[in-house]
């Protein structure tokens, strides 16, 4: 979590007209969790909701917390019972490696058909089936934000090992 909430402007919060309801989608990592502290700070914030693979240690009024595995459709559905007007959503996840079963390919060599399937399933597929729930949960009418944040690590144009 960081001391001091960044300043959203940068969200363009000055043109919602309706208070925001947020859902921040990997609220447990270094970047959801200080968006999720920052919309909890910010007075324009209504309401947000914190998804990630683990139980989040933040506990506010606003906050409604779940546990969600983004590549799993009927978890993504049965967590957005719980947010019900939504006009902001940030998807702030990525999967680079997760320890010893899973790591960064160094070279070509190293490309596994598991891995590839894996980090797809994080990194893209789990941001589409997002979308693909929230999106209708939009207003018809005003402003709604869906952004899906992605590493640098993924950039093809800054890759110099694979």
């Amino acid at each position: 979590m960081i001391d001091h909430p960044t300043n959203l402007e940068t969200l363009y919060f000055s043109a919602f007209t309706d208070p925001v309801h947020a859902l921040v989608v990997g609220a447990s990592g270094g970047v959801g969790s200080a968006l999720v502290t920052a919309l909890l700070a910010d007075a324009r914030v209504a309401s947000v909701c914190g998804w990630s693979r683990k139980a989040l240690a933040l506990e506010h009024p606003k906050l409604t917390a779940a546990a969600v595995d983004i590549t799993d459709e009927r978890s993504i559905v049965a967590a957005l019972d719980g947010c019900t007007a939504l006009n902001l959503v940030i998807v702030a996840t990525g999967l680079l490696h997760d320890g010893a079963h899973h790591q960064p390919e160094k070279s070509w060599r190293a490309l596994d058909a598991s891995t590839l399937a894996r980090n797809f399933a994080v990194n893209a597929i789990g941001p589409a089936l997002v979308a693909k729930h929230t999106l209708p949960l939009f207003p018809r009418e005003g402003r709604a934000i869906f952004a899906a944040l992605s590493a640098r690590v993924g950039s093809i144009s800054d890759n110099r090992l694979g």
